[in-house]
């Protein structure tokens, strides 16, 4: 435990992030459900939470951000208010996603963290791509996890059942 503090201090102390702040107009999440019948997309623009970059040396940036789910819009409110039933948002309100690492294999840099989506934490690794200029950064990914990963029982239409996998797709659009 002590060696854990030690390296957060240093990490602390030694990194040259900025903050950055999120433009809420251009930034979203989205998630891609799918059922034989239809696909669709729930998209929020309601991120919150802390974003760190250095941009010396990218792999020692810092994410920690949340999303109500409440705010997940798929343009059918019968669906949104059945996919709140579904993940239980008056027991889960949020689902986040805090860094532990960045790390860079050849041209592509990977995001390491923690999911934490319906009450359960989840290690994740997610690839991400960034471009850079002075003034902003943007970071996209797109990933996929799995619903009974996190104990989410399935909707279902006309007895047959949504899939497991959902795509998550992230743009974030930051102001340094």
């Amino acid at each position: 435990m002590k060696k854990l503090i030690a390296i957060l201090f240093l990490q602390i102390v030694f990194a040259q992030g900025v903050p950055v702040n999120i433009d809420l107009e251009q930034s979203f999440i989205s998630y891609d459900g799918k059922h034989p019948a239809h696909n669709w997309t729930g998209a929020s623009k309601e991120i919150k939470g802390s974003f760190i970059f250095d941009k010396d040396k990218p792999i020692l940036s810092n994410v920690d951000l949340y999303v109500p789910v409440f705010s997940f819009d798929s343009k059918n409110s019968n669906r949104d208010s059945n996919m709140l039933d579904v993940i239980e948002d008056y027991f889960y309100p949020t689902v986040s996603f805090t860094s532990s690492a960045i790390t860079k294999e050849e041209n592509q840099y990977y995001i390491n963290g923690i999911l934490f989506f319906h009450g359960i934490k989840k290690e994740v690794i997610i690839p991400i791509n960034f471009i850079l200029d002075d003034k902003k950064i943007i970071v996209d990914a797109d990933f996929t996890i799995s619903l009974s990963d996190y104990k989410i029982k399935r909707p279902s239409l006309l007895t047959i059942k949504m899939k497991d996998d959902i795509a998550i797709k992230f743009y974030l659009v930051g102001i340094i």
